[in-house]
């Protein structure tokens, strides 16, 4: 802690802000303090999917100082954020002196990994209305009150990886089959069951 003290230091970003672009040098590490940093993956043709949010207390950007790469990935304040940033060689010098903190480092790499080979997957094989039935459940699990998700449209098409437009047209559609209700930012899942049926289909 004493480390991680001296060589660290805290920066705010505010909403909106870049904090690193894809492709830069992985120079820090970063945990947040307050707030929420989105993970954005570019597409050669323009298109971004976000990937991953970070909130209180995770860390990021730990990947490319243990693989010594370049950023895979963008990250961006989806909030005004607090974050502590710790030089890349602080953060190799300290999980080199404590193993506990490099398996549970370790623990946290592998399950992101796990993850987003998941999501890799559904992006490979599942069509865009299952793909984006499945982002809706996965939500879902996740609120406090079952059946709401807090998400706009446009956030649907950058976490799915799909156009605006092709999100619209399928909850448009959902709507009018009596599956779910939409509202500015807020949709209502009101039949599950015909959301888990569209996402078990695949591309044949």
């Amino acid at each position: 802690m004493e480390v991680l003290a001296r060589g660290s230091r805290f920066q705010h970003i505010k909403n909106g802000e870049i904090l690193f672009f894809q492709a830069d040098p992985s120079e820090f590490a970063y945990i947040v303090r307050s707030g929420e940093i989105s993970i954005v993956l570019s597409s050669p043709d323009g298109r971004d999917m976000m990937i991953n949010n970070m909130r209180r207390g995770d860390i990021f950007g730990e990947l490319g100082i243990l693989t010594a790469r370049p950023r895979s990935t963008s990250a961006i304040a989806h909030a005004d954020t607090d974050i502590m940033v710790i030089p890349g060689e602080v953060f190799l010098r300290i999980v080199d002196a404590e193993p506990s903190l490099a398996r549970r480092i370790l623990k946290i790499t592998a399950e992101r990994l796990q993850r987003s080979g998941e999501r890799e997957g559904a992006l490979a094989f599942l069509d865009a209305q299952a793909r984006l039935a499945r982002y809706l459940l996965e939500l879902e699990e996740k609120e406090q009150d079952k059946g709401y998700v807090t998400i706009s449209q446009e956030e649907l098409a950058h976490q799915t990886g799909l156009i605006r437009q092709t999100v619209a047209k399928a909850l448009g559609k959902w709507r009018r089959a009596g599956w779910l209700i939409t509202g500015r930012g807020h949709i209502l899942i009101l039949n599950r069951k015909a959301l888990e049926d569209l996402e078990s289909k695949l591309l044949v």
